[in-house]
């Protein structure tokens, strides 16, 4: 009887163990009603005449590019300004307001206007300076004629908004106490270029390809938006070329820049084999002047070469930090540390989900539709462990190379597209940006 007894409280032991629940996974709950927008900042505009003097006093057509050099110290981080001025040309050409970094004076941020029309009429740009404003320039292009300019005026403006109103928070997972700070929610009917470049920062902004890609960014119908969504859309070039880059596609990398905060974008995945779409935060020029990478993170990179990597999986990491040792804090049972793998329960092409992470100066933690994948410790620094620059935020559509074109590109999925329904940031009060 004492042997049956201990064996019936074992068996029920067994019971109990077998239908423990697992612990609930972290999760961020949706969004009810709506975030608060973050404050915009509120300071005196200060009405001083900053546009140089050779441009307001001297009226005479121009033809080449001139460049006109704005004093250093006249323009300050953060704050926004205007620059107005009347123009009149036979030719195309364009007035731009420019920004340099120091080491190698490439720019960093042009903010352009065409003018066109032999009958003069006003112009402005907008901006917003970046963190560093020391070699700053208005610039006329006049490469095939001349142009007049007159009334040439720059000053601070008024703080230029970053948000837009969001229409629905569905799909949106948002950890409390923070507020909008940026967002693009594509529901005109072109991309929003005051908001967008098209290229990355390197090499004046000009350079439209990474690593061993398959592919050029260009603007060739390769940003649509239509019905609230942007596509980034990827072609096949008529001609194989012996480089074997042939294709062009699109990215776009954010003016706004931050350091800190949660970030989410509502993406559905190209599926052609041989695709690879990223949503990532690259360094930005720093407050003296330094474009320097590392840092960088990568919120998702989607990889389909069709057996390494498939339509159900992203890829999610970052950078080395190059004084400490990567800890990870937690991660999701389907998260392959060793490869930096999540393998989800749905294939990401099939419908839009939602890929946030959240940044602090420690950790990074990355989410899919609000479960958390992962949290591991990270620092946003330089090789030498100084503070990086600010942060601009990527989305792009590459194609192919080593690792997604790994078993061949499939050149009948053709044209596809990475569909982004939208873009948000979001900080605490007290982040800086």
């Amino acid at each position: 009887m004492l042997a049956r007894s201990v064996v019936t409280s074992l068996l029920a032991l067994c019971a109990c163990q077998i239908v423990k629940p697992p612990p609930p996974e972290p999760r961020l709950e949706a969004v009810k009603g709506a975030i608060p927008l973050a404050p915009i900042p509120s300071h005196p505009v200060d009405a001083s005449e900053l546009a140089p003097s050779d441009l307001r006093g001297d009226a005479r057509p121009r033809e080449g590019v001139v460049s006109f050099p704005i004093e250093p110290g006249k323009l300050r981080a953060g704050r926004a300004y205007r620059l107005r001025f009347t123009a009149a040309t036979k030719a195309p050409a364009t007035v731009a307001v420019v920004f340099r970094e120091p080491k190698r004076n490439e720019s960093f941020r042009t903010y352009r206007v065409p003018v066109s029309g032999e009958q003069e009429k006003p112009y402005t740009v907008d901006l917003t300076a970046p963190a560093f404003t020391e070699r700053a320039e208005v610039r006329v292009e006049a490469k095939g004629g001349l142009v007049s300019l007159g009334q040439a005026s720059l000053q601070e403006r008024a703080p230029l908004p970053r948000t837009e109103p969001v229409t629905s928070w569905a799909g949106s997972y948002v950890p409390a106490g923070y507020a909008l700070v940026f967002n693009d929610e594509f529901s005109g009917t072109t991309l929003d270029r005051s908001k967008w470049f098209t290229r990355y920062i390197y090499s004046s902004e000009t350079l439209d390809r990474l690593n061993d890609e398959n592919q050029r960014y260009a603007d060739n119908d390769n940003h649509k938006v239509a019905g609230g969504v942007l596509y980034l859309t990827a072609k096949r070039n008529k001609l194989s070329r012996p480089s074997g880059v042939n294709y062009e596609s699109g990215m776009i990398r954010s003016d706004f820049t931050l350091r800190y905060g949660f970030l989410e974008a509502r993406v559905k995945m190209p599926g052609g084999l041989g695709v690879w779409p990223a949503f990532w935060l690259n360094s930005d020029v720093s407050e003296s002047g330094k474009l320097s990478h590392p840092p960088e993170i990568d919120i998702f990179e989607f990889v389909n070469n069709g057996k390494d990597d498939r339509i159900h999986e992203i890829h999610s990491a970052a950078t080395k930090d190059p004084q400490n040792e990567t800890r990870f804090f937690y991660e999701h049972p389907k998260f392959k540390r060793s490869i930096q793998n999540y393998r989800a329960p749905f294939n990401f092409n099939e419908g839009f989900h939602t890929i946030g992470a959240e940044w602090t100066p420690s950790e990074l933690s990355v989410f899919v539709d609000g479960l958390k994948i992962y949290t591991r410790s990270f620092r946003w620094v330089y090789k030498d462990g100084d503070v990086a620059g600010p942060a601009h935020v990527l989305l792009n559509l590459a194609i192919g190379g080593q690792w997604a074109g790994r078993y061949g590109i499939d050149d009948s999925a053709f044209p596809q597209s990475l569909a982004v329904d939208w873009v948000r940031v979001y900080q605490r009060p007290a982040a800086s940006n």
